[in-house]
Parts: structure tokens; sequence; C-alpha cells
């Protein structure tokens, strides 16, 4: 509005003193109209310079406003960095099969009941948490601290976690494509690769996707029982790891995950040994990906497989020597549309003792995803075992895997 009253008033002044330059002297025959004239251009620039305070005056609000404004914005944007620290986002996935096993009989196994958390804590870092509760109780599965804006390209993890160690180790069992964890992972690498330490990873600038990680740990697997968690030791006695991986497009519908893993533990106590010894756990894992664009995430063909190798001394009838121990396993699975898919998992798990004993497993599976909630999953398990570690291990195993989840509950970019 006062501008508009401004342009009006300068309008009427330019008309005004163009009246009166044109208008000849004899015209203005009365020296009344005169002064009524120049009375009215008075008032007009009395009017004109209170709206030209007026604009000074709103300049100066607004320079006010916009800081205010920005100072808003920046709180916006510090909150924006961090938009669920105040929110974290909570879910929870069960996770229960009924089983029969020609050497073990039947059971209703209730396997987890698992809470996670994550959130932003800053725009420093995140955190996320896992807690697992099952049949043997509760514990805390992974909490852990991540930074999110270290130069250089640098990623730091801190608390319990899984280890960057191979591919499959990293999952929780009710996110693989199958129904059981394979037994070679089991008993090589420990089962999850479940750790207390940290990371640091370097994702290196090349067109494509290339990562290095290093970590120390008190121990590597979640299984591993030749270290303790809760107690001090050497620096020689922590594990030290170090993997590189890369993930490539083939085309636009077939891409290529690889990565090779190393984990060492210099010394390892081993009872009735005084000079105990070193451990090697070495992997490498490959999958495979066919993804037709057209089809979007519910049709496409999944290859994967992983190869173990644990090297260390343990106690045989001879005496103690250094024995290494191989194995792996392999699978398939294809997504027939967006609500079935179906496969077949192959493993092959060594004594670490005697690696020439194996437990060979053939196990076809069938998947029903009643929706990205809720499915179901059966699968045939032939075992071949020579080991004897427990009897449930071979013969004919029938499973029915009932998997739920809850709220935004994700471990990370599995299925890409």
């Amino acid at each position: 509005m006062v501008f508009s009253v401004v342009q009006t008033s300068l309008v009427t002044v330019s008309v005004i003193i163009t009246f009166l330059l044109i208008l000849p002297e004899r015209g203005l025959a009365q020296n009344g109209e005169i002064d009524s004239l120049r009375a009215l251009v008075k008032g007009m620039e009395q009017q004109l310079q209170k709206a030209l305070q007026r604009i000074d005056q709103l300049e100066k609000e607004k320079g006010t406003t916009a800081t205010r404004v920005d100072q808003v914005e920046k709180s916006v944007r510090a909150v924006q960095s961090a938009p669920s620290a105040l929110n974290p986002a909570i879910g929870m996935a069960i996770d229960a099969t009924a089983e029969q096993r020609s050497k073990a009989g039947g059971t209703f196994n209730f396997r987890s009941a698992e809470i996670g958390i994550a959130a932003s804590i800053d725009p420093y870092a995140r955190g996320y948490a896992f807690f697992n509760g099952s049949g043997d109780g509760v514990e805390v599965e992974e909490a852990a601290m991540v930074t999110t804006s270290l130069p250089w390209n640098l990623q730091a993890r801190g608390g319990r976690f899984f280890a960057d160690f191979g591919r499959l180790a990293k999952f929780h069992p009710h996110e693989y494509a199958f129904v059981n964890t394979p037994l070679s992972l089991e008993r090589i690498v420990g089962g999850e690769s479940q750790a207390d330490g940290a990371e640091l990873s370097y994702l290196f600038p090349t067109p494509f996707f290339l990562r290095g990680t290093v970590g120390g740990y008190n121990k590597l697997g979640a299984e591993n029982e030749r270290l303790d968690d809760t107690n001090s030791r050497a620096w020689s006695r922590f594990t030290y790891l170090g993997r590189l991986n890369t993930y490539f497009d083939l085309s636009d519908n077939h891409s290529i995950e690889l990565g090779t893993s190393l984990a060492y533990t210099p010394s390892i106590r081993i009872p009735s040994d005084p000079h105990g010894g070193s451990r090697t756990l070495s992997g490498l894992d490959l999958t495979y990906r066919y993804q037709p664009l057209s089809s979007t995430l519910h049709q496409g063909v999944t290859v994967g497989a992983e190869l173990f190798g644990n090297s260390e001394r343990v106690e045989r009838d001879s005496g103690f020597r250094r024995m290494f121990a191989p194995g792996g396993y392999a699978y398939v699975e294809a997504k027939l549309n967006r609500q079935w898919s179906a496969g077949f998992l192959y493993d092959n798990a060594p004594s670490l003792t005697s690696p020439g004993k194996k437990t060979q497993s053939y196990s076809p599976f069938l998947t029903w995803n009643l929706s990205e909630f809720n499915r179901l999953r059966f699968q045939y398990t032939y075992g071949n075992d020579n080991v004897n570690e427990s009897k449930a291990d071979g013969g004919n195993q029938f499973f029915l895997q009932w998997t739920t989840t809850m709220g935004a509950h994700s471990h990370g970019f599995a299925n890409r």
C-alpha cells in the first residue's frame, strides 16, 4: 500500500509541475489561484516525505526480519540433519519354526523376537541397536555408533556390531533367503560375525563401488568360545580384520558383488598346550543378481556363494597340530512374482579338528510372501553327516518358518 501511495503522489506532482511550466503567466490572472496551487504542491511534498520515511522504516524492519529468518532456517537445517534424533525408528521381528528331524524328532522352535532401534544422534553420527530374545534369554545383539561426516571418504563404527567379515555373517537369521544358518558358517566363522570393537572403512574414489575396511575386536563370531569378551588381555590376543569388497553392474539387468576377508588372531591360549597358537580365518564371497528393469523388485535371480578357510592349532590324538579346514555354501533364489520365490541351498561344513570329515546338506526351499511384513517358508533338508557333532545335523529334515516384522525394521540394503 505504501508503494502505491508513493507512486500516485509522484504522478500527481509531475502533472502539476508540467501544468505550471506550460501554463502561460498571463493565464494566471488571479494571485489567489497561484497560492492555492502552491499550497497543494506543498501538501503533496509533505505526504511524499512521509511516504519515503515509511519506506526507510520498512527496509530496516525487512533487514531485521531477514536476520531472524536466517536464524530460523539454520535451526531448521540443524534439525533436518538429524531428523530422527528425538523420534527414533523402532521395529520388531518375530521368527519361529515348526521342525521335524528324522534323527532328533519334532519341535516348535521360537527362534527370536528382535527389537531394533535406530536414530541420528546429531549431524556427525547415528546409532542403532538390536535386542534379541529367544529361548536362551535376552541379549544385546548389536549396539553401535557410526560416523556420518568424516573427511576423506572415511567412516568409523564402534560398540557391538556384526563385523564386516564376508556377506551372510552380517545378516540376522530372519533375513536369510533360506531357513537356517549354513553349518559351514556356524562351524568356521562362529555364526553371526558379532564383535565388540571398532572399525574404520574407506570408500575408494573409483568409478565403481570399492570399499576397504580394517577393524580390531575382542573376538569375532557370536558362537566363538576361544576368547572371552569380558576379560582384559594382551593386544596379541585381539582379533584384527581386513576386508575389500566391490559392487558393479555388468549391464542394466546384471550385477556382481565380490568381497574378500581376512581375520587374524596372533595368540590364542590352548588348554594343556603352553605354546598356544595363532588363528587365521579367511573368506571369499560372490553374489550375482539378475534383476530385469521391467519387473522392479518382484522378479529376478540371485546366486550367492562363500568359501571359508580356518587355520589354527587343534588337539588330535597325535598331539597339537595346525589344521586348515575349508568349507562353504552356495545358493540360488528365483523370484517368481510379488509373492512367490523358490531356491536351493548347498552347504559343505567340515570338522575343524578333522577337516576330512564333513557334513554336506541339500536344501530346496519355497517362500510365500503374504506381504512385505509377513512371510511363510517351507524347506526340506537332507544332511549327509560324517562329523557327528549333533544328531540333528543328518537325515531328513522339514521346516515351516513364519516370520513377521512390525514397524521400521531394517538391517541395510541386503537385497541390492
